[in-house]
C-alpha cells in the first residue's frame, strides 16, 4: 500500500477537478487526493462540463486520463488556453495527465519530466509517447504546467501533486475586465497624452546565488475606467498600430527616471530596464535626449537600461545599429530581449553591439523538462560569455528551475517564482531592506 502523503496547508487548500468518463478512475483519484487532505474535489465527465466549472470558479489542478479512445484529456490544455485568451479564467490551473494501471511502472515522475530517453514504451494507452511529451512541452511554453503521472503508482501521483502545489501558476490573461471589446483609439490616445490610468510597475531581477535584487524591469499597466485592467498584450499592439510607441516610451522613461532618483537618494545603485521597439530606438536624437534627462536628474546613464523588444521590427538595420551604438556611446546599457524566441534575435546578436541578452521565458520554462532544453540553455550561457554579455533569464516559475539554472551558469533571473511585478511603493520597500531578500515572494 502506498504511503500516505503528508498533509500541509498548501495541499489541503488545493482545488482539484477530475475529468473522467470512468467512475472507477475518478474514485481512485479521489482516494489519492483524500490521502493528501484535499477536500475540494469535483468530478466531471466531459470537457464541456470542465469548461463550465473553470468559468464558474478557480481550480488549481485538473487531473485527466490519457487514452487514445478518450481525447478529452488531451484537449484540456487547449481548453484552458482558449478560456485564458477570452479572459474567462479565475486562475490558470496545472494539468496532470495519468495513464491506466496497464501502462506499466516506467512512467514515474522523474521519467515524465526528464525527456524522451527514459526507456518508455512507444505509447501510453495508445497515445504516442513522443507526441504526448511534445504536446506537454508546448502547453508549458504557453504558460500551462502539464505533468504526467501513472495512477498505477499512487506514490507517483501524490509526488506530482505535492510538487505542483509549490509551483506558482501564471496569472490569467486579462483582455478587458468588463468587456469583450478593447478600448477604442481615442481612449488610447487620451490615456497616453494625459497619463490617466497609466502606471509603471517593477519586476525585480535577482542574483540567483546571493538572492539579492540587482536590477528591475519597468512594465506599463493601464487601469481603464470602464474595462478595468487592460492587458499589455492588448495595449501595446494598439499603441504600435497608432504609431504612439514613442509617446508610451516617454511616459515610462519619465516614471523610471523619477524612480531612479528615489533609489539614488536611498543609496541603492541598481539599473532599471525600459522596453523599446526597434522603431522607438531609431527615433532621431533619442540617445542625446535621454542622456540630457539623466544628467539633469544627476544620474549616471548606466542606471537606465534600454531593452530592445520584437514588438515592431525594423526594415533598416543600419539605422538600428547606429541608434544602439549612439546609446552605448552615451553610457546606456542596451539589452536584447527574448533571445531564443526566433531566428531574428540570433541574427541581431551577430550584427548589433549589445551589453546584455535575456533568455526567452519559453526556453527557461522548458529547462527542467528535457536534456535537450538544458543543453540549449548551456549553449546560450556559453554564447553570452563569448560575446562578453550579461545574461538574464526570464520566466522562472519554480524553485527547481532556480537550482538548475544556477548549475548551468545563469547568474541573474526574473520571474513569478522570484517576485511578481510590484507597485512602486512595494518595490522601494523590497530593495530598501539592503539585506538578503528571500526568494519566492508572491506579491
Amino acid at each position: 500500500m502506498a504511503t500516505k502523503g503528508i498533509e500541509t496547508p498548501k495541499l489541503t487548500a488545493l482545488r482539484v477537478l477530475i475529468l473522467a468518463s470512468d467512475g472507477g478512475y475518478a474514485h481512485c483519484m479521489a482516494v489519492s487526493l483524500e490521502r493528501l487532505g484535499v477536500a475540494d474535489v469535483e468530478h466531471v465527465e466531459t470537457l464541456t462540463a470542465a469548461t463550465s466549472v473553470l468559468r464558474r470558479r478557480a481550480v488549481d489542478i485538473i487531473i485527466a486520463e490519457i487514452h487514445a479512445d478518450r481525447a478529452d484529456g488531451l484537449m484540456v490544455p487547449c481548453m484552458v488556453s482558449e478560456l485564458d485568451r477570452a479572459g474567462r479564467l479565475h486562475r490558470i490551473p496545472h494539468v496532470i495527465w495519468t495513464a491506466d494501471q496497464n501502462t506499466g511502472d516506467v512512467f514515474g515522475t522523474t521519467a515524465a519530466t526528464a525527456g524522451l530517453d527514459q526507456g518508455w514504451q512507444d505509447t501510453l494507452n495508445g497515445v504516442s509517447r513522443v507526441a504526448l511529451l511534445s504536446h506537454a512541452r508546448l502547453a508549458r511554453t504557453s504558460g500551462i504546467q502539464v505533468e504526467i503521472a501513472p495512477d498505477s503508482s499512487t506514490e507517483g501521483l501524490i509526488a506530482t501533486i505535492e510538487r505542483l502545489a509549490d509551483v506558482t501558476p501564471q496569472p490569467p490573461h486579462v483582455v478587458c475586465a468588463n468587456s469583450a471589446e478593447p478600448p477604442d483609439e481615442e481612449e488610447v490616445v487620451s490615456a497616453l497624452a494625459s497619463g490617466a490610468g497609466l502606471r509603471v510597475v517593477y519586476q525585480p531581477q535577482y542574483h540567483l546565488q546571493t538572492q539579492r535584487v540587482v536590477g528591475a524591469e519597468a512594465l506599463v499597466r493601464w487601469q481603464h475606467p470602464r474595462y478595468g485592467d487592460v492587458s499589455p498584450s492588448v495595449l501595446i499592439p494598439l499603441v504600435n498600430q497608432l504609431g504612439l510607441d514613442l509617446l508610451l516610451f516617454s511616459f515610462i522613461e519619465k516614471s523610471v527616471i523619477e524612480t531612479l532618483v528615489s533609489l539614488d537618494k536611498a543609496g541603492i545603485d541598481i539599473p532599471v530596464a525600459v522596453n523599446a521597439s526597434a522603431k522607438t530606438l531609431c527615433a532621431p536624437g533619442l540617445a542625446t535626449r535621454l542622456a540630457t534627462k539623466m544628467h539633469k536628474a544627476g544620474l549616471p546613464t548606466k542606471r537606465l537600461k534600454i531593452e530592445l523588444t520584437e514588438d515592431v521590427a525594423t526594415d533598416n538595420e543600419l539605422a538600428l545599429s547606429a541608434s544602439i551604438t549612439a546609446l552605448r556611446a552615451k553610457g546606456f546599457q542596451v539589452s536584447l530581449d527574448d533571445f531564443g524566441a526566433g531566428a531574428a534575435t540570433l541574427a541581431l546578436l551577430s550584427q548589433m553591439p549589445f551589453d546584455e541578452m535575456k533568455i526567452d521565458g519559453a526556453l527557461v520554462r522548458a529547462v527542467g523538462q528535457t536534456a535537450t532544453s538544458r543543453e540549449v540553455i548551456s549553449g546560450v550561457v556559453a554564447l553570452a560569455k563569448l560575446f562578453n554579455l550579461t545574461l538574464v533569464t526570464e520566466g522562472i516559475e519554480d524553485e527547481s528551475t532556480i537550482a538548475l539554472l544556477n548549475q548551468l551558469g545563469c547568474e541573474v533571473g526574473q520571474g513569478y517564482a522570484l517576485a511578481h511585478p510590484l507597485e512602486l511603493g512595494d518595490f522601494m520597500q523590497l530593495v530598501g531592506t539592503r539585506t538578503v531578500t528571500p526568494l519566492f515572494r508572491k506579491s
